[in-house]
């Protein structure tokens, strides 16, 4: 018995030690993005996965360095989530973000969905009061409306790249996904500028990974389009990514911490499902700037992301002249 209790310390210092090596290479990175090789001098049975896994639980007691501490607004947003979590039928969502100046991309959005003949559930989030209660009065997309703590009471306008208000809207992003995930739902998360063509969810069956995003290029990942499944692996990503968002000195974008911590070896094994370009286009792929025409739109175009079209009106004008603007 007493070897047994010996080999359980052992194990839990050696992951103690792995994650105190982890957060202080992140210090060192938000300050000079340096690459560190987080592994080197750890025993290799703490950077095994199935140790890692069985001993997560326990861990948890001790990783307060990795928690944000939530404040009681914070909370109450979580106790809204696990309240709709009761009330939902099935553990698979769809869910989005929006605010007053892409309330008409997210109704757009919306009405694809229902074009496609498919019903699944649909969480909105919406960031100003303007848009959660215009979407509350009207149930004819069969929503489910939720606001935010930090939700601003005016209507929001239609943020352009890059600025710090869009940085520090699309950086909830993870945040969101995180409170469905912990509550054991598969949850695809969506930008609200993107449109169905098909059903989407056939390409994400399987349990050979963890989480499955659209991709800008080869290998640079969107955080604006993703699948998640409820793994540990995935909980413990969302968690290590937000905390990053939460700590780091400078005001940098979710995508861009996305793609590092996937690139290094922060990443917990988590594992990755490419979706193809053919099937999950971007405005750079399916819009031809030069002759403004739609082009590569196939049978197997399924699903649509205005990525690379900037600013609302420009993502408007390639909207009507692909003939997927379905608001009258």
């Amino acid at each position: 018995m007493s070897k047994l209790l010996s080999a359980r310390c052992l194990c839990r210092t050696a992951l103690v030690v792995l994650f105190s090596v982890t957060f202080a290479s992140v210090g060192l990175w938000m300050h000079s993005k340096t690459l560190l090789d987080v592994t080197r001098g750890v025993p290799p049975e703490s950077l095994n996965e199935t140790s890692f896994l069985r001993h997560e639980a326990e861990f948890e007691k001790q990783d307060h360095l990795l928690t944000v501490k939530p404040s009681s607004r914070a909370s109450s947003f979580a106790d809204e989530v696990r309240a709709l979590a009761k009330a939902l039928p099935e553990r698979k969502i769809v869910l989005t973000t929006t605010n007053s100046g892409f309330l008409d991309f997210t109704q757009n959005m919306l009405l694809s969905i229902q074009r496609v003949g498919i019903h699944p559930e649909v969480v909105v989030i919406c960031e100003d009061t303007t848009t959660y209660k215009t979407l509350r009065l009207n149930d004819s997309y069969g929503v489910h409306v939720l606001k935010p703590p930090n939700a601003i009471p005016e209507a929001g306008e239609a943020l352009s790249f890059g600025v710090h208000d869009y940085v520090t809207f699309i950086n909830n992003r993870p945040k969101y996904t995180h409170e469905f995930i912990k509550q054991g739902f598969e949850v695809f998360f969506i930008d609200s500028d993107t449109f169905w063509f098909n059903d989407p969810f056939p390409y994400f069956k399987g349990d050979q990974y963890d989480v499955a995003f659209m991709r800008d290029y080869r290998r640079v990942f969107n955080a604006g389009v993703g699948f998640y499944r409820p793994t540990n692996r995935t909980e413990y990503f969302l968690r290590f990514w937000i905390w990053i968002l939460e700590t780091q000195p400078k005001h940098r974008q979710d995508q861009h911490v996305l793609n590092y911590l996937l690139s290094s070896k922060l990443n917990a094994g988590i594992k990755v499902r490419s979706l193809s370009f053919q099937v999950f286009p971007t405005g750079k792929i399916l819009y031809d700037w030069d002759h403004e025409v739609c082009r590569n739109v196939t049978k197997k175009t399924t699903f649509f992301h205005a990525a690379f079209i900037p600013n609302h009106d420009n993502k408007k004008k390639v909207f009507d002249i692909c003939k997927i603007w379905l608001l009258n």
